[in-house]
């Protein structure tokens, strides 16, 4: 495995992490609007699928289908 591979695949974990990090202390409270809540949860929607994507890409890079 290059070390491309090894820094897209670190990358994708960080992308996963902020993704359950922003959904962990995500809460519908005082002082919270619908608005920043529902952009919150798109914002981690879209982390979740941006570190999966790298995920996917690394699995198909290691088993030779594409060149990263």
């Amino acid at each position: 495995m290059s070390h491309k591979l090894v820094v897209v695949w670190f990358v994708g974990g960080l992308l996963m992490l902020g993704g359950s990090l922003i959904t962990g202390n995500l809460e519908m409270d005082i002082g919270v609007s619908s608005v920043s809540y529902y952009m919150a949860l798109i914002a981690a929607l879209i982390l979740f699928l941006l570190g999966g994507l790298c995920w996917i890409a690394v699995a198909a890079a290691a088993k030779g289908h594409w060149k990263l």
